[in-house]
């Protein structure tokens, strides 16, 4: 399956768009264009294809619809999502998949490219576009590259994980320590986590503290002050900083909105 991505040449560009919650055709008969897809972050959708098969894709999934399949889309609840459609000069034969990706920040960046210059209707859109797909498969690959880290290895690294799980509201808990459970020095620790969640360990406690944050933030009883302290921030100004960064909004805005 990777090969015929590898040598795969676009052609054309029929669109990049973002696709608004509650919008978008839902049934589709010969859909005339190969597709790429990403989802919102807490979006969940079921593709059910012509053929009876049906794909489950969840937040920030990356999907491949392929050209001439014929689905109907089944929301599990009315997120948004981006997509570009294409057609290439070679053939390319490819089942509908889903990659979840452990981390989709860069992926992410090159729908928006693509879907800000189609929107423009900018002189570049078409090599703007294109130039996102070749980096979505760069990038696809990439990451089908990383699932393959042995198992051996990563039950090397188990203790840290549950350690990880079990404690990353500790501010006081460190890469050395972690690494120290697992028998093995910082450096290779560093890399066989890398290898199997895409980030480091120090960015993944701190992503699996922003998350709890947003789920406590959104329960509505919980203080932004509160929630900093439970996420093991000491400073509410670097709770803020960390979340801002991470979410798009203060935690007072997103504690608004939702």
């Amino acid at each position: 399956m990777l090969k015929q991505w590898n040598n795969a040449i676009v052609s054309k560009i029929s669109l990049a768009v973002y696709v608004k919650p509650g919008t978008g055709v839902m049934t589709h008969t010969d859909r005339p264009f190969h597709g790429f897809i990403i989802n919102d972050e807490n979006a969940a959708k079921d593709y059910v294809f012509s053929d009876g098969r049906v794909m489950r894709t969840n937040g920030g999934d990356l999907f491949y619809l392929p050209k001439h399949s014929s689905y109907y889309v089944k929301p599990i609840n009315h997120m948004g999502c981006y997509a570009i459609n294409f057609d290439t000069h070679n053939e390319i034969k490819c089942d509908p998949f889903v990659i979840s990706f452990r981390n989709n920040e860069q992926l992410l960046k090159s729908f928006k490219s693509a879907e800000k210059e189609w929107r423009a209707q900018s002189e570049s859109m078409q090599s703007a576009a294109m130039r996102a797909v070749y980096d979505i498969i760069f990038q696809m690959n990439a990451e089908r590259q990383r699932l393959y880290v042995p198992d051996a290895h990563f039950r090397i690294i188990a203790p840290a994980l549950e350690k990880i799980m079990a404690d990353f509201t500790n501010n006081e808990l460190t890469v050395a320590e972690l690494s120290e459970m697992c028998n093995i020095s910082e450096a290779y620790f560093r890399r066989l986590f890398e290898a199997k969640f895409g980030v480091s360990p120090k960015e993944y406690i701190i992503n699996k503290r922003i998350g709890y944050a947003k789920q406590l933030l959104e329960t509505g009883e919980v203080s932004v002050a509160d929630t900093a302290f439970l996420c093991g921030y000491s400073e509410n100004t670097h709770f803020s900083r960390e979340f801002t960064k991470r979410v798009g909004v203060s935690p007072n805005e997103y504690k608004k909105i939702r």
